[in-house]
Formats: structure tokens, C-alpha cells, sequence
């Protein structure tokens, strides 16, 4: 496969984005990975390389902009990232989000009507907004979204996804550990995207919580991350490519 590092050119600056092109021109579709709040690191790459190896095309953008966790290796200590995702421009970064997705739909051997949405965390916040923002996406696969509501709004917080999930259009898989502290907010989202007839799955992994997936650190859970992996990559093989 191929891994290219370039920018996106945006109003208000530059996009850092990540291309992983996969060997042989791939299976049509691509993927749009919204890390977790550490960033584009190497958990990030791993999935990106790892989706490709399944015949993806990955764009996976730095919402950050380079501006992101200093150490984003640090599964232990929470005390960084914890500040920098207080501090991302929700807006900006949804955004951004957006313009990986037209841009995946301009690369070479890619359907633009085969292109999905994959987020993580924080990332999974902004890949639902972006579900929700863009009817023209086959498919999104969220994984524990942080913020499905924000304490308060503000510019950078002007409205809270599950307030938007009405205007979703592509067939949207959710993803928790069933001790993430956010799973309370479930049954309110499952009763709302079954009230507008959304294509939708929810799946819930025992005995683990928030970030499960991680590589390591204290919310790792091994178990249940190869298990949501077999179920995400499951669902979008067959949103994208069937």
C-alpha cells in the first residue's frame, strides 16, 4: 500500500491529512478515519493500514492542525489530551472532517458514493456530526462518541449531534463498551433514530468502558477491541463494497 502525508487547503489555514492507498486500486470505497483525541498517531495509522489492507482507500485528517497533545503515545496519563480536547474548535474541527470527506471522493479509483465515516472518541463526536451534516455518505461507524451532548454552547459548541441525528441518511453503526459512563445517553439516541427510521445497529461490549480500544494504558480491553473491530469492519464491507 501506499501512505501519503499532504494538506488540504481551508479558509482558515491548512488541513494535515493522512492517505493510505491500498495495492491493486483497492475495492471502490474509501474511509474517512476521525481519530481519538490523541490524534493522528500510531493507533491511527494502524487503522488506516489496517482498513487499507481490507481494500480501502483511508483518509484521515488532523483536526488538530499539528496543535494536538505534545505525547500523543500517552495512554497513562489523560491530563493533556484532556486539555486539548477542551480546547478544540468543534466547528472547525466537523469542518475539517467534511473536507476529508470531499476529498476522498475526488481520489483515484474511489466511488464518491461509496464513502464511509469512521470515528473514535472525540473523533467519533465528529464523525457522527458528520454523519449527520452529510446525506451523501454510504456509511458511519462510531465508536463511543464523547460528547454526543457539550456541557454548554458556544460558537465552538453551537449544537449537540444527537440534536441532529434526524438528518442522517447512510446506515449508522454505534460502538460501546457497556461501562462507558456515555452509555446513559443510548436509549434516548436508539429511541430517536428509530422515531426517523434510520438505518442503525448498536453494539455493546461487556465489561468494558470508555476507549476501549486503545492499544494499552488502564482502558485497553483486548477482548473487546478485536471483537468491535470484527463488527465495524463487518459493517462497513458491507455498506461500502456489497
Amino acid at each position: 500500500m501506499t501512505v501519503t502525508e499532504t494538506t488540504l487547503a481551508r479558509p482558515d489555514g491548512t488541513l494535515p491529512v493522512l492517505v493510505v492507498t491500498p495495492e491493486s486500486g483497492g475495492n471502490g470505497a474509501a474511509v474517512v478515519q476521525s481519530p481519538e483525541g490523541y490524534g493522528v498517531n500510531e493507533f491511527g495509522r494502524e487503522v488506516a493500514t489496517d482498513l487499507a489492507a481490507l481494500g480501502f482507500t483511508v483518509v484521515t485528517p488532523d483536526y488538530y492542525r499539528g496543535e494536538g497533545p505534545s505525547d500523543p503515545e500517552n495512554y497513562d496519563d489523560f491530563t493533556e489530551v484532556m486539555g486539548c480536547i477542551g480546547a478544540l474548535d468543534f466547528v472547525r474541527a466537523t469542518h475539517d472532517v467534511l473536507a476529508a470527506i470531499e476529498h476522498a471522493r475526488t481520489l483515484p479509483g474511489v466511488d464518491p458514493a461509496r464513502v464511509g465515516v469512521w470515528g473514535y472518541c472525540t473523533g467519533g463526536t465528529l464523525a457522527l456530526l458528520a454523519a449527520c451534516l452529510d446525506r451523501g455518505l454510504g456509511a458511519a461507524i462510531v465508536f463511543f462518541p464523547s460528547q454526543p451532548t457539550f456541557p454548554e454552547h458556544d460558537a465552538a459548541h453551537p449544537v449537540d449531534a444527537i440534536d441532529l441525528l434526524w438528518n442522517v441518511a447512510c446506515p449508522l453503526q454505534l460502538l460501546y463498551g457497556d461501562q462507558d459512563p456515555f452509555v446513559d445517553t443510548l436509549a434516548e439516541v436508539e429511541r430517536r433514530l428509530g422515531q426517523w427510521g434510520i438505518t442503525h445497529e448498536v453494539r455493546r461490549y461487556p465489561d468494558a468502558g470508555h476507549a476501549f480500544t486503545t492499544p494499552r494504558g488502564p482502558l485497553a480491553r483486548p477482548d473487546a477491541a478485536r471483537a468491535a473491530w470484527a463488527d465495524a469492519t463487518a459493517f462497513a464491507v458491507a455498506q461500502l463494497t456489497g
